[in-house]
């Protein structure tokens, strides 16, 4: 609890005894104007002591202990247990201090001639019996308030610990993933091409780079991530044969906003995975618009065939990349995919 809160919390209480201590000690002296004997301001403020010490001990210990651990009976019975000591000691009191005749002999004698009361004998106090169950009823509430929130802000951090596990594994199995895939493209390039082996080994270094520094993190910039799709389109396109054509557009000014590390790149990768035919002409298309807090991510390929290409069965590091969108942006993004006549295509929308 932070130190205003707490200071707020100890006022309140104040604030509320005080006002308890003035209703149930000085209320009815103070506002008949009558000068009640010693004993009624003696017996008051004792008994009001021990409410105060009952409103505690059923809220700190009697409550956590025995009600909620749904040891009701157990809490009943004390309860009533306690309850019939105080009326009790307050019966005894008024016996052995004459209380009732004391008051009724103020009361005549501040309104002799008007008014003529008799408060003979014992009797049940009610005022004491009705403030008891007031506090208690009151204690047992707040009380089981305070620890249902406890236990759901328990509840919610350890929600959150696994939710960060989580993360943390699917995006230590992506970076295996696409680095096993980037090498293995770049190890068959060299035997095509030395010079274009060599310029993919220079944009895979400052792609190694992005993935070692950026993704420790739970958000990058989304001008990083932007760049690090074009790079590994560039670094395809070293690839491709000459019947694939690979069109790339994104924002000409990319307001400065926070993504979830890789979280493009696999839709993009399973364009070029699925995509490109060895001899027939292939298409790949990958579009990044930005209008405000919304980024879409629509991704094309040319559909070669119709049961192998899907997001549900696209490998570990699309089907990771789904369950984080499930886990980071939850209620916060549109994933749409399928097969159309020609084209596989993806649709991804994200409220950044």
């Amino acid at each position: 609890m932070c130190l205003g809160k707490k200071y707020i919390v100890i006022a309140a209480y104040t604030l509320f005894w005080v006002f308890l201590a003035f209703i149930f000690i000085a209320h009815i002296p103070l506002t008949i104007g009558i000068t009640f004997p010693q004993a009624y301001w003696i017996k008051q403020s004792v008994m009001f002591l021990f409410l105060m010490g009952l409103y505690y001990l059923n809220s700190e210990v009697l409550v956590p202990r025995l009600l909620y651990r749904q040891k009701l009976a157990k809490f009943v019975l004390l309860h009533i247990g306690i309850l019939l000591v105080l009326v009790s000691a307050s019966f005894l009191f008024d016996g052995w201090s004459h209380l009732p005749e004391g008051i009724a002999k103020s009361i005549n004698d501040k309104f002799v001639g008007k008014l003529q009361i008799e408060l003979s004998g014992l009797k049940l106090d009610t005022t004491l019996f009705l403030t008891i169950c007031l506090l208690v009823g009151l204690s047992t509430s707040i009380s089981i308030t305070r620890m249902w929130q406890k236990d759901l802000l328990r509840s919610q951090q350890l929600v959150q610990k696994q939710l960060d596990s989580e993360l943390s594994f699917l995006k230590a199995q992506i970076h295996p993933h696409f680095f096993f895939n980037t090498l293995n493209n770049i190890y068959s390039l060299t035997f095509i091409d030395v010079e274009s082996s060599r310029a993919s080994l220079h944009k895979l270094s400052r792609m190694m780079r992005y993935l070692l520094y950026e993704t420790q993190n739970d958000r990058t910039s989304l001008q990083r991530e932007i760049a690090f799709v074009r790079d590994y389109i560039e670094l395809m396109q070293l690839r491709v044969n000459g019947n694939t054509t690979v069109q790339f557009e994104e924002p000409g000014c990319i307001a400065e906003k926070s993504i979830a590390p890789m979280i493009l790149l696999p839709f993009v990768e399973n364009a070029f995975k699925h995509g490109i035919h060895s001899v027939k002409e292939s298409r790949i298309l990958v579009e990044i618009r930005q209008d405000g807090d919304l980024l879409t991510l629509g991704v094309e390929n040319t559909l070669w065939d119709r049961g192998e290409q899907a997001i549900d069965d696209g490998g570990i590091g699309l089907s990771n990349t789904v369950r984080r969108l499930e886990l980071i942006y939850t209620n916060h993004y549109k994933l749409l995919y399928g097969p159309g006549k020609d084209l596989y295509s993806v649709r991804l929308e994200l409220e950044l």
